[in-house]
């Protein structure tokens, strides 16, 4: 349920010593197609998006939402959040009704700020939503999100899949309490079962040899692009801590909760880091170790 406030002020407490492990746990990702096995004629010009979208309730977005001077949770939360590596070749997925885009969520969360941001999530469960604790609750301000709207597959003003607004979410404790930045995970529960409708991405542990120079994908609703629109990106993973997961993919602010994943064997989709934070060289994502494993297992609704 929502989070209560902490009172301002309190003094930061020491980070306590959580040990990491990955042993391989994993849970599958559900990314079945809704189409009975049928399949759509590629033609040049037809909408496809409309078909695969058709009979789910997706509907032109409220003027309230698609603002063009929303910013993100990551920028008023932190000095530098987020950034391109190198040269930003990012790129534009123009279809977001198709799997697993379709499973990514845009985020617009009132009450953490004085104004609307914006924030990205992915779905792991029926009405399970991922994301960075930061879009969820500020430990610098003690306040956190009073309503999330979460937007499944977003483009643009319209959403394919309808939307849900919920004010039932949760983050890590060691993220409330300590403002522990290798901890910056959160939850979102909708109140509607989407997932069972349009998939969800599954999530692993991994041991260090199993992702050091692994390729991984990501793909997230950016701030710095047309409000709405959903960015992909690639790279390698370039460093393995114990708590997160360094790489060379580009990202922006809004981006924060991105699903940072692998696509395995049958086109298994498994998220193994959230994607938190960037530098001047490598963005970073909070690693899925064994404990948050549990965690994000016992999160799932």
């Amino acid at each position: 349920m929502n989070a209560e406030a902490a009172p301002p002020g309190k003094p930061k407490p020491k980070r306590r010593v959580v040990r990491a492990v990955s042993t391989g746990l994993a849970t599958p990702c559900f990314m079945a197609n809704t189409n009975k096995g049928g399949r759509i004629e590629r033609v040049a010009g037809f909408e496809v998006g409309r078909v695969m979208s058709q009979g789910f309730g997706g509907r032109r977005l409220p003027e309230a939402l698609c603002k063009e001077d929303l910013g993100s949770a990551s920028n008023l939360q932190f000095a530098f959040p987020q950034s391109a590596v190198g040269k930003d070749d990012r790129v534009q997925i123009v279809d977001t009704t198709v799997l697993p885009w379709r499973c990514v969520c845009h985020l617009v969360v009132e009450g953490l700020h004085s104004h609307q941001v914006l924030g990205t999530g992915w779905l792991a469960g029926p009405r399970t939503v991922i994301t960075a604790g930061h879009n969820l609750f500020s430990p610098r301000t003690g306040l956190g999100a009073t309503r999330v709207t979460a937007v499944p597959g977003r483009n643009g003003d319209a959403a394919p899949f309808n939307f849900f607004r919920s004010s039932k979410w949760a983050v890590h404790e060691l993220w409330r309490g300590d403002g522990d930045e290798r901890f910056d995970l959160g939850v979102i529960w909708l109140n509607a079962s989407v997932g069972d409708h349009i998939g969800w991405f599954g999530y692993a542990a991994r041991t260090d040899p199993d992702l050091e120079g692994l390729i991984l994908n990501t793909s997230g609703y950016a701030a710095d692009k047309r409000i709405g629109t959903q960015w992909f990106n690639a790279g390698r993973v370039s460093n393995v801590e114990p708590r997160t997961l360094e790489y060379g993919m580009d990202t922006e602010g809004g981006q924060s909760g991105s699903p940072v994943f692998a696509v395995l064997e049958e086109d298994d989709r498994v998220v193994l880091a959230v994607h938190a934070y960037g530098g001047d060289s490598v963005n970073q994502g909070i690693r899925i170790t064994d404990d948050i494993y549990e965690l994000l297992k016992s999160w799932i609704r």
